[in-house]
């Protein structure tokens, strides 16, 4: 996934490196979080004016719209309400 963003932002003429703050939070969330829990962002709300724009961004990447698509329902569609409030917590 690292790779697929490096290349997306390059094609952008955005430096990678603008996402290890965001990478560095995620990482970080699942010490504590179970990583349902932890997951946000557009594809856990559906928001479907900001996944609508992603997919504009990626009109001549075809595959990774698929991809994008697949991953961004895949996302909406986990049970958060399954997930026990403590999973995924460091109990030591």
């Amino acid at each position: 996934m690292y790779a697929l963003s490096s290349h997306i932002l390059e094609k952008q003429g955005i430096p990678f490196e603008v996402m290890l703050p965001l990478i560095d939070e995620t990482a970080g969330k699942v010490h504590e979080l179970s990583p349902v829990q932890a997951q946000t962002g557009p594809a856990v709300r559906y928001d479907e004016n900001v996944i609508s724009k992603h997919l504009e961004m990626l009109a001549d990447e075809e595959p990774l719209q698929e991809l994008y698509e697949k991953i961004s329902k895949s996302i909406h569609h986990l049970p958060l309400s399954a997930v026990p409030v403590n999973e995924g917590k460091n109990n030591s």
